[in-house]
């Protein structure tokens, strides 16, 4: 392998590494909306269930 090569092979792979850091930051923030959206979904659930065995205890 020549130095060119090399060169262009570590070029292709540091560019491959920021596009999967990219790619990675961009799941994650998803990931993490769609755990947010679970929580609120369970604790409105939770809430709701309160209300009603508030509501039956009367």
């Amino acid at each position: 392998m020549t130095r060119e090569e090399y060169e262009e092979k570590q070029r292709r792979l540091a560019a491959d590494a920021e596009d999967a850091r990219k790619a990675y930051i961009r799941a994650k923030a998803v990931y993490d909306g769609i755990c947010d959206d679970m929580r609120n979904l369970r604790l409105e659930w939770q809430e709701q269930q309160k209300a009603a065995d508030r509501a039956t205890e009367k």
